[in-house]
């Protein structure tokens, strides 16, 4: 049986934030997903979600409007990156999370080259700062198109990335993004696998609930059962309306013997 979790940055937008996580639960998840937690005090974050029983499990570091895609890769902005962990790091531990989603950034003008070495750095100071507080560092490709500039545009990239953490950072997969990369979903992460940690999902084109695009979920998640992936599977999409009316694909897909 899948875990799947609930991005509750992009679902559930019918209700302010903090009562998202009662909404997710009552919908059927046992786990969210947030991006950027930080207009929220993290006590009351952390509340919200042990009263509704979920867990939470992945968030990213802060970003501003000027560096949307994060800053890991830039020697020039350490200071503000380190400033940014240290948050990390805070709402990590009150809220218990698994992963934090360490976002590469643009190289801009600057050789690609040394922006994957800042990166790998970055990285590697990351996951020791996330690990006192017993969280994981997750590395994200993302497509060019809907992301232009951002450095970790591929999942060969990715995956070199990871390698060169030597086990200290895991791969971040998601299915859209794969779609969007051009490539077929399946075979890329069947690639990937052995390095994936956590997994997301939304239909393309349009990044809209299953069933509103061309994807083929089904064999996704039969490699993830047979792998026996351990991680979650989270759902981060736009819904194309109303949260609770495209959540038809839920209870479907965490039946283990649902077949495509």
């Amino acid at each position: 049986m899948l875990d799947f979790a609930a991005n509750v940055s992009l679902l559930f937008r019918e209700r302010p934030l903090l009562e998202r996580f009662d909404a997710a639960r009552a919908a059927g998840f046992t786990a969210v997903e947030l991006h950027f937690p930080y207009a929220d005090h993290a006590r009351e974050l952390s509340a919200a979600a042990r009263s509704a029983g979920v867990d939470v499990v992945l968030i990213n570091p802060p970003v501003t409007q000027e560096h949307r895609f994060g800053i890991a890769c830039r020697h020039d902005l350490r200071a503000q990156f380190l400033s940014d962990l240290d948050r990390a790091v805070e709402y990590a531990h009150a809220l218990d999370v698994r992963h934090v989603n360490v976002l590469a950034g643009e190289a801009g003008d600057r050789p690609r080259a040394e922006c994957r070495d800042v990166l790998v750095d970055s990285l590697l100071l990351a996951s020791e700062r996330l690990a006192t507080v017993g969280a994981d560092v997750l590395l994200e490709p993302l497509n060019r198109y809907d992301m232009p500039g951002y450095l970790v545009d591929d999942f060969s990239l990715g995956g070199s990335i990871v390698d060169a953490c030597v086990g200290r950072v895991g791969l971040q997969f998601d299915v859209y993004h794969s779609a969007r990369m051009g490539l077929e979903p399946l075979a890329a992460l069947t690639a990937a696998l052995s390095r994936v940690r956590h997994v997301q999902f939304a239909d393309a084109p349009g990044r809209h609930e299953p069933g509103t695009g061309r994807l083929r979920f089904e064999p996704l998640w039969e490699l993830l059962r047979e792998a026996r992936y351990a991680g979650h599977v989270a759902a981060e999409y736009y819904p194309a309306a109303d949260t609770i009316s495209g959540l038809g694909w839920l209870e479907r897909w965490r039946d283990p013997r649902a077949r495509r």
